[in-house]
């Protein structure tokens, strides 16, 4: 293929809508959209601090801040001493936020898995095959794989 450019734009919006939609299934319970990545991303990498946080979230310390003292008032993470470093504080997940986190990613395998059901068995083939590229896609050369 000579001219990858529709390919790659077709791709992006592809990948984009999907993410949309997985993002409308997930019951947010009136976190917001930026207090549902940050606790997605502390649930998923364990206790990390708030400027590994703000790195990850690729946002500024004093806006991570405010996400965290919401999500804390939420009872969703609780900060705990660095036995590392003294100076800095550790965010992990509460049990709460543990089990808002496991409610909200099934609710997201529960609904692609009723629209893969759907699909014939060389779809679902082909998307088997897609997945192991696109996973590849993503770890290739990233800056930051986990983002």
């Amino acid at each position: 293929m000579s001219d990858i450019a529709p390919l790659a734009s077709e791709l992006r919006l592809a990948v984009h809508r999907l993410t949309r939609r997985l993002r409308q299934q997930t019951p947010s319970g009136g976190l917001t959209l930026t207090q549902l990545s940050a606790l997605t991303v502390i649930w998923r990498e364990g206790p990390l601090t708030a400027g590994d946080l703000a790195t990850k979230e690729q946002v500024r310390p004093p806006s991570i801040t405010r996400v965290l003292t919401g999500l804390e008032a939420l009872d969703l993470v609780e900060r705990l001493e660095n036995p590392r470093d003294g100076r800095q504080v550790l965010v992990q997940v509460t049990p709460l936020g543990s089990q808002r986190m496991s409610e909200f990613v099934r609710a997201r395998e529960r609904w692609l898995e009723q629209e893969l059901a759907a699909l014939p068995d060389e779809d679902l083939d082909l998307l088997s095959k897609a997945t192991v590229l696109l996973d590849r896609l993503a770890a290739h050369s990233a800056p930051d794989a986990d983002s």
